[in-house]
């Protein structure tokens, strides 16, 4: 009966012993494997079936432009030259932008071709004013702009030009709807030119939203194959190989190289290679590596840099920022260098959009000229530059590599020239006209979406540590368990063993005792009470 207890706590022993075996393997597994991250790879990895490719290519991220517009209150007594050009912030007119990449198709070569697509709604319930309702007085663009581009043209050019916008009664101020003045007016000059050259421009009515948006239908190609050096631009992870099948922007000086050969006019200023959407970026992001976001409203990519580390929503985030001398002039910036058109560099503060936008004068600046050279402000009242209210912030997730919070904000400029043939706009000569800025929010992230963030990242890997160093500690207390108990089990026996000896050794039975535990007795008395003397024991 005690043999068969023995053998079950044996049995247990082995038992328990085998499962800390398990439960210590299953924890070492657990921690070299790392599901959590395994998984989120997966799900982040832009693949047709992933998480990451469904979130890029119909964002339910809401994106919402601020709209501000540079109203003028005192138009006639500044053509009449009697005052400065006063301006008057007017707004904001909220729209929500809607994005959806078309036409995907995967390449064999690693890459991933789509066409983007944009349209935005107006927002009334975030807007300050109704812009079919409110009116601004605003430069005519069309009129001005033209007088500008043809500075240099000679009187042969300019005066019939003159005449004509004479002839047709152009204003160089309007009083206009804000609807009007973003999504299009009826303009004579536009309307005569989208007859006279209809290849060239293709509109009769001009509005400045209008021209942002219409953008066509433009091939993106775009690298789907991760990359070890998140740092180098060219080759990275989820950034821009070519568009339209060019990796350069040839209005700013890029040539096709030919026969795999670099082209010395070809620099980064110029190349589109390597650059942003603005959607997703890389996974696993290095603080060292410098991203460009390329739209093509503004005409070039814009810089971003790494400011610090911060938390937002309650994640982890990288926050960045515009460079300070990211429109600064190529004496001070190099990599501007190719943004001077026919030797001429415009003012620090300014980027040129003059070849994107009908060759007319225009330029992209921060908000009110923040940062800008002092000299653009002259001439105007009523700008208040403020690094609070008007410079960019980007915040982004750096493990799953997607915007968690944008402010990106931007102004847009009318750049004037010396006119020398229409007295009408003389006033404007040599001025930037601030026309108007947006400011590109993103406030959040859907709740859905930040709650599998927040799990994926803070929660998830906290749940599968503490189910690793229970898994461990269980097993390795089942394993110490059941060798102790093992020693236990081996000494009870011993000490079991030396009771029973001693308890033999001081007993008097005379029985003797033949093998384990069993007794033979040998009955010696009855035969030694009849021997009654030696002669007795010795006589036979």
């Amino acid at each position: 009966m005690k043999s068969l207890i023995k053998l079950q706590q044996y049995r247990k022993c082995i038992m328990m012993f085998v499962i800390g075996i398990v439960c210590t393997t299953l924890a070492f597994i657990v921690h070299m494997v790392d599901p959590v991250k395994r998984i989120m790879e997966h799900e982040v990895k832009m693949t047709p079936n992933s998480y990451t490719f469904a979130l890029w290519k119909k964002p339910p991220i809401d994106v919402l432009i601020n709209v501000y517009v540079f109203n003028i209150t005192n138009a006639e007594v500044f053509l009449s030259g009697a005052e400065k050009l006063k301006l008057k912030e007017v707004g904001p007119y909220v729209y929500q932008e809607i994005l959806e990449n078309t036409n995907v198709t995967w390449n064999e070569n690693g890459t991933l071709s789509y066409i983007p697509r944009r349209t935005v709604i107006f927002r009334r319930d975030l807007s300050a004013g109704d812009p079919n309702q409110d009116y601004v007085s605003v430069p005519n663009l069309p009129l001005l702009g033209v007088s500008s581009a043809l500075k240099n043209a000679g009187f042969l050019v300019n005066f019939p030009f003159v005449q004509l916008a004479n002839y047709l009664d152009s204003q160089p101020i309007l009083h206009i709807t804000a609807q009007n003045y973003f999504w299009g007016y009826d303009d004579s000059l536009v309307r005569l030119a989208s007859t006279v050259v209809p290849s060239y421009i293709h509109f009769s009515k001009f509005g400045l939203l209008d021209r942002m948006y219409d953008e066509g239908a433009n091939v993106f190609n775009m690298i789907s194959e991760p990359n070890g050096d998140l740092v180098t631009e060219t080759g990275r992870y989820l950034s821009v190989d070519s568009i339209n099948g060019n990796p350069g922007m040839e209005q700013w000086g890029y040539i096709s190289e030919a026969h795999n050969k670099t082209n010395p006019a070809n620099r980064k200023c110029n190349m589109l290679r390597g650059v942003y959407e603005g959607t997703v970026f890389p996974t696993h992001m290095d603080k060292r590596a410098q991203f460009r976001i390329y739209r093509k409203a503004f005409c070039r990519p814009l810089p971003i840099n790494f400011v610090k580390e911060t938390t937002k929503f309650g994640l982890s985030g990288y926050e960045y920022t515009l460079p300070d001398n990211f429109a600064d002039r190529p004496d001070t910036n190099p990599d501007n260098e190719c943004y001077c058109r026919h030797g001429e560099c415009m003012k620090k503060g300014l980027l040129d959009m003059t070849p994107c936008y009908f060759n007319i004068p225009a330029a992209a600046s921060l908000p009110h000229f923040l940062n800008g050279d002092p000299s653009l402000s002259n001439g105007i009242e009523g700008l208040k530059p403020d690094p609070e209210k008007h410079r960019t912030e980007i915040i982004l997730q750096p493990d799953i590599g997607i915007p968690i919070y944008v402010r990106s904000r931007m102004q847009t400029n009318l750049v004037m020239g010396e006119t020398r043939y229409n007295a009408k706009i003389k006033h404007f000569n040599n001025m930037t006209v601030p026309l108007f800025w947006t400011d590109v929010v993103i406030p959040g992230l859907p709740d859905d979406i930040l709650f599998l963030m927040k799990f994926s990242i803070n929660v998830a890997p906290i749940i599968q540590q503490i189910i690793v160093i229970l898994l461990a500690i269980i097993g390795l207390a089942l394993i110490c368990w059941s060798l102790v108990r093992v020693v236990v089990i081996v000494q009870e026996e011993q000490e079991e063993a030396i009771v029973a000896s001693k308890e033999r050794r001081d007993s008097n039975d005379p029985r003797v005792p033949l093998g384990y535990g069993q007794y033979t007795a040998i009955h010696i008395l009855p035969a030694i009470k009849k021997m009654s003397s030696k002669v007795d024991l010795f006589s036979s």
